[in-house]
């Protein structure tokens, strides 16, 4: 069998049989395959798509190709959540703490940013200190102490996806469904997870610009779940807007702890519950988001989730105090509006790019990020906006970036006299 030869039949538009693509992921491993042909790999999975057999194949050689966790003897439900990826979104960050009051099992393994978004595993980079590499002791310990871990994907988790991840995100390569639904779910399917709750981002922040688009790709991942007996549920959510009011890796870690001490914006508050509840009905633990509700808002008021969530960092090594004191005096940038009225749109695929210009994500496989860099919103749609008011705050150590992201920030702000409404939040739900 040779790598150009399937490279050839996927760029014609064949299907791939089980032992082409398990011959494929076994090359990335022994170093048969070059980044060159896994980059035209991924072109041709991108552009001639992948059928649900393909998926699942893939999804179960990329899941083989390193260790799995046996999670057994861990005598509660264990159960994760993904985001296919948005702008500002630090649900993860708040959801692990709120969990933590109950006795379910998160194992939560996340993943870098990809493209415009962000992603977990940078955020809690920014934390001084934050181990994100575990041994297997120290995930079963964390498990054990405090239901939850988060942690990144290693050396020995998927590494097939691994690669293949960076390069989907160096090579205009990320939104193809088969090539999500393989890298998100060879992830969980290492987890020895009970239960998925899948936050299936939709807009123009989102890879999914639309609700079918999203849809296909819920099919897709249902497909597997299926397949392996993941029990999984879907909630469809809004990227028409950026999540919250803070993006960039370290803005997101304070935004958290803001918000789970009370200062917190509707959407975040709103999705995290969301997503708590499916998580915890999934798990078995309650029969409704009534009574799940219930229990998380107590979780929540009390401030026993802001408590685990300087547990849980303190817990992997982390401290949030010499953090804050590391970015505290970034150089900001102001952008003022020139015109009144009220915010109609805010461009969220730009907002993200902007970002990622002021050093707070990668444009390049081997960048290294600015984690104290980001943007703060001071506006989101629906709001009023006077001439000279200021709509964001740009933050980089290196101010000599701040002149190209605040023009193209500025015009991702659609100012006009009629109002609108926020967009809703939760489009759709599916339970698998």
């Amino acid at each position: 069998m040779l790598i150009t030869e399937i490279l050839k039949k996927k760029r014609d538009g064949f299907e791939l049989n089980k032992d082409e693509i398990s011959y494929f992921i076994k090359g990335l491993s022994n170093f048969n395959v070059s980044d060159i042909q896994a980059a035209a790999f991924l072109m041709a999975c991108c552009t001639k798509g992948l059928s649900s057999k393909e998926t699942t194949y893939l999804t179960y050689q990329m899941r083989d190709s390193g260790e799995k966790f046996n999670f057994a003897k861990i005598n509660k439900p264990k159960v994760d959540k993904h985001s296919t990826g948005g702008v500002g979104d630090k649900i993860s960050l708040l959801i692990t703490p709120l969990l933590m009051a109950f006795d379910i099992a998160v194992p939560m393994i996340s993943g870098r940013g990809l493209g415009h978004t962000g992603g977990t595993v940078d955020k809690l980079e920014s934390i001084s200190g934050f181990k994100i590499r575990l041994d297997y002791e120290d995930y079963f310990n964390l498990l054990i102490q405090n239901g939850a871990f988060m942690a990144c994907q290693t050396d020995d988790i998927a590494p097939a996806d691994k690669k293949l991840y960076h390069i989907r995100d160096v090579t205009g390569t990320v939104e193809s469904i088969g090539l999500i639904t393989a890298s998100i779910l060879s992830k969980k399917l290492v987890e020895d997870l009970d239960a998925l709750a899948m936050d299936i981002k939709v807009g123009n922040g989102a890879f999914m610009r639309d609700l079918s688009s999203a849809h296909q790709l819920a099919e897709s991942m249902a497909g597997v779940a299926r397949e392996s007996g993941l029990k999984m549920r879907i909630i469809f959510s809004s990227m028409e807007q950026p999540l919250g009011y803070k993006i960039g890796n370290w803005l997101e870690i304070e935004e958290t702890m803001e918000s789970l001490n009370g200062q917190y914006s509707a959407d975040i508050r709103d999705l995290t519950l969301k997503l708590c509840s499916s998580m915890l009905i999934a798990g078995g633990l309650f029969d409704n988001e009534l009574e799940s509700g219930l229990e998380l808002n107590k979780v929540w008021d009390s401030g026993l989730a802001a408590k685990n969530f300087v547990k849980m960092i303190e817990a992997q090594g982390g401290n949030l105090e010499l953090s804050k004191s590391k970015y505290e005096n970034y150089p900001e940038y102001e952008i003022v509006s020139d015109k009144r009225g009220f915010i109609q749109q805010i461009d969220t695929l730009y907002t993200g790019i902007a970002g990622i210009m002021l050093g707070a994500g990668r444009k390049d496989i081997n960048d290294k990020i600015d984690y104290g860099a980001g943007i703060i919103l001071n506006k989101k749609i629906g709001d009023t906006v006077e001439i000279g008011e200021t709509l964001a705050v740009l933050k980089s150590k290196d101010k000599s970036l701040f002149d190209s992201p605040a023009e193209l920030l500025k015009n991702c702000f659609i100012i006009s006299d009629d109002y609108k409404k926020a967009p809703k939040l939760i489009l759709d739900e599916w339970v698998i």
